[in-house]
């Protein structure tokens, strides 16, 4: 076994023997612990091997495979980054479609809305031209042709007139018309906006 001396003690040993004193025994220590002396003696502890390092070193094919898992792992996270920004796409691509098919409908019901103004204004003109041109007739006529007309006619038409114009052709209607019509109306005064025809016969 290899013997070494510290300097530092030969030093400690010689000065005693310079002055007349009698010098220690010499210190004689393995090589382990020389270093273990001096890490002491620099006043900083022993450094300790850390036991993965230690491992992968000694296993050279363990440093490939945490390799492999890592270069794995970044490789299913980019993947589901990019699954990710494509799902985040389709849904910003169908939220602008639907955004799209909202203002198409909106303006869709802006133009039916509008058409179907448009048809209740002409409906409504209409409905006065005729009113008007029944008004002139004298009540006879007027009634032997509204006896015969499509019955909804009949009654906007009668509905429509002031009463000293419907009343003398109301008069001079057949009676199962007449009671017809003035039924229609009067069930049209007590529920506004029902103008269904329903269940009325007429002989």
């Amino acid at each position: 076994m290899k013997r070494v001396l510290f300097p530092a003690v030969v030093m400690a040993a010689l000065l005693p023997a310079a002055t007349g004193a009698q010098s220690p025994a010499p210190v004689v220590v393995q090589d382990g612990a020389v270093q273990n002396n001096m890490s002491a003696l620099d006043g900083a502890p022993a450094p300790k091997a850390d036991p993965q390092q230690s491992r992968i070193a000694q296993e050279p094919g363990l440093a490939g495979e945490l390799l492999a898992a890592i270069a794995a792992e970044r490789q299913a996270l980019k993947d589901r980054t990019e699954a990710l920004n494509l799902r985040e796409s389709e849904i910003n691509f169908a939220s602008a479609a639907l955004a799209e098919q909202e203002r198409q409908l909106t303006a869709l019901k802006e133009e039916i809305h509008q058409l179907l103004g448009l048809a209740e204004t002409r409906h409504s003109e209409d409905i006065t031209r005729l009113v008007q041109m029944y008004r002139a007739m004298k009540p006879a006529e007027a009634a032997a042709i509204l006896s015969n007309a499509d019955l909804e006619v009949t009654v906007l038409v009668i509905a429509a007139m002031p009463e000293r114009d419907s009343g003398p052709i109301l008069a001079r209607m057949n009676m199962t018309r007449a009671q017809a019509v003035s039924k229609i109306i009067l069930e049209r005064s007590r529920l506004p906006g029902d103008q269904r025809l329903l269940n009325l016969k007429i002989n």
